[in-house]
């Protein structure tokens, strides 16, 4: 009887649907976890009668058979970890893992850590997550060819940078009698990172005339004089003609006695500085209050912190406030996500259904990007399923019965002899 294999195919097909439907519950709590899903289609059937122009074509179903266990690729809910390197991708993209075996699978567990020798690894798996490394803070080609490990080790240092630019705020006080002084101290850096202290002697001259000097170590002495002049609202003058060196503007050089360092040359913006009566001054005596404003240039500093943006790039911190790229993770994105073949750990393997990855950084050609202190939890719908295996289980109940029904009509056609 047709009908009893008819009700075993239902029997086997919401079976399957049945552990699928298993599987998507037991992993509602896993990190990166895509849910499944089956759909069925009619077996073929069988044709009695083609029909004519009169009679319609007379054909019996042999049943139901699983069409296709679908993958379900959209994005599950956030859960905020608070990790520098729990990563969770907001849009299109999968992460790249490469195994011992230098096989390549791909993930949206981003729950990344550092292995002892400072290689960026997703420790469930053991596997070590791909991107491309800086090279002097710049990230060359980002393509599959250039992919490689992600290593940055603490401790890394910082070279120093000589400082070149110092920029000056305050006033000098207009009350200062001709002749008088005053001095500040500033600190740059040499092309070692050494601090090197320079003293600036500002000296009254007469109406609104300052001129500067600064003490030579090389020399040991006062350098020559440099001249500032004011206007009568306390500004400072710039240039009087349109080929003549701006005033304010003046470069020092500081030459190493122990020739270890290069000569410093430095510009001394004096831009800021008013010449004003400085009211808070008490009984008479002049108040200047010209100091260091802004200073470039850093001393050696090692690694002593990392962290990962939106775009999936690293940045390093170090310890003499500089910040650094470091490297960049890399995303993969398939033209058909459901394509792609489970492995088991939420990673999955690129398959003929999935196209080849399209490689390259996050934010660009579809990929989404990156929510740092976040992981992307299971996207299965536990409402959903729930509804999905009170279903199957009405049809595996139903196919059950036709199967038993059949059986009992058997039983009767063996009866007959009797």
């Amino acid at each position: 009887m047709r009908s009893l294999y008819s009700g075993v195919s239902g029997i086997r097909s919401h079976q399957t649907r049945m552990d699928v439907i298993g599987n998507n519950i037991a992993n509602v709590n896993t990190t990166g976890f895509k849910a499944s899903r089956v759909t069925f289609t009619d077996v073929f059937n069988q044709t009695l009668s083609s029909g004519s122009a009169l009679t319609n074509p007379q054909q019996i179903g042999l049943g139901v058979a699983v069409g296709s266990t679908d993958l379900i690729t959209d994005e599950g809910a956030f859960q905020m970890t608070g990790r520098a390197f729990d990563l969770a991708i907001s849009g299109a993209g999968l992460f790249v893992l490469k195994g011992a075996n230098d096989e390549i699978l791909y993930s949206r567990a981003g729950m990344f850590d550092w292995n002892p020798d400072g290689i960026l690894i997703n420790p469930a798996l053991g596997m070590k997550v791909q991107g491309w490394m800086a090279v002097d803070g710049v990230i060359g080609r980002t393509d599959r060819a250039t992919m490689q490990d992600i290593q940055i080790v603490r401790g890394t240092v910082s070279l120093p940078q000589a400082t070149t630019k110092v920029t000056f705020k305050g006033n000098l006080d207009a009350a200062a009698e001709e002749d008088s002084t005053y001095e500040t101290i500033i600190n740059a850096y040499d092309s070692l990172g050494r601090d090197i202290p320079i003293t600036l002697r500002f000296t009254k001259g007469d109406g609104n005339t300052w001129t500067v000097q600064y003490w030579d170590p090389e020399t040991e002495g006062w350098s020559e004089e440099h001249t500032l002049d004011f206007g009568s609202d306390g500004r400072i003058l710039g240039p009087q003609g349109p080929n003549d060196d701006d005033p304010r503007l003046w470069t020092i050089t500081i030459t190493d006695p122990n020739d270890q360092a290069d000569d410093l040359e430095i510009t001394l913006d004096f831009r800021k500085i008013t010449q004003a009566y400085d009211a808070s001054g008490s009984g008479g005596t002049a108040r200047s209050t010209v100091e260091l404003d802004t200073r470039d240039g850093r001393p050696m500093g090692s690694l002593e912190a990392v962290y990962v943006n939106e775009l999936g790039e690293i940045i390093g911190r170090y310890t003499n406030g500089d910040s650094q790229l470091l490297a960049q993770i890399a995303l993969a994105h398939f033209n058909n996500m459901a394509g792609l073949i489970k492995e088991g750990n939420s990673t999955f393997a690129e398959s003929p259904a999935s196209g080849v990855p399209q490689i390259g950084t996050a934010g660009t050609g579809g990929r989404g990007t990156l929510v740092p202190g976040n992981l992307e939890g299971s996207n299965v719908d536990l409402a959903g399923q729930f509804t999905e295996m009170i279903l199957t289980q009405r049809g595996y109940q139903a196919s059950a019965r036709v199967v038993s029904t059949a059986d009992d009509m058997l039983q009767e056609i063996i009866n007959l002899k009797r």
